[in-house]
C-alpha cells in the first residue's frame, strides 16, 4: 500500500489533506507513535530513554533531510512497525524557500 497527496495547514495549525484516507492514515500512524513514545516518557521521565525504548519497539519520529523522489527534502518521518509516513514542505518556485503551511505526504506499508 502506498498513498501520496498534498496537505495544507490552517491558521490554527491544523492539517488538511487533499484525500480523506490520507488524513485517516496520518492520524492513525502518528497517534500510535505518540501513544508509544508518551507511555515510555511517563514511565522513565527521560526523553532520550523514551525515544530509544520506542525505537526498539519499532516506533520512531525523525526530522531531517532525506531523499524523496530523487530530491533532498526536509521531512518529518513517522515510523511504526506497519507504516511509514513522510511529510515534507512545498518549495516556492521563485525563491526556492520552504513554504511552511503546505506540502506533500507519502504513506506506505513496511
Amino acid at each position: 500500500m502506498e498513498l501520496e497527496g498534498k496537505w495544507t495547514k490552517d491558521e490554527e495549525g491544523y492539517m488538511d489533506f487533499d484525500r480523506p484516507e490520507l488524513q485517516r492514515y496520518y492520524e492513525a500512524v502518528t497517534g500510535k507513535y505518540h501513544q508509544v513514545y508518551n507511555r515510555y516518557l511517563e514511565d522513565f521521565d527521560d526523553e532520550e530513554e523514551a525515544y530509544y525504548k520506542a525505537k526498539s519497539d519499532g516506533y520512531e519520529m525523525v526530522t531531517d533531510y532525506k531523499f524523496i523522489k530523487d530530491k533532498e527534502e526536509f521531512a518529518t518521518t513517522y515510523i511504526t512497525p506497519a507504516h511509514v509516513v513522510e511529510v515534507w514542505y512545498q518549495t516556492d518556485v521563485l525563491t526556492q524557500k520552504r513554504v511552511y503551511d503546505k506540502g506533500f505526504i507519502r504513506i506506505y506499508s513496511r
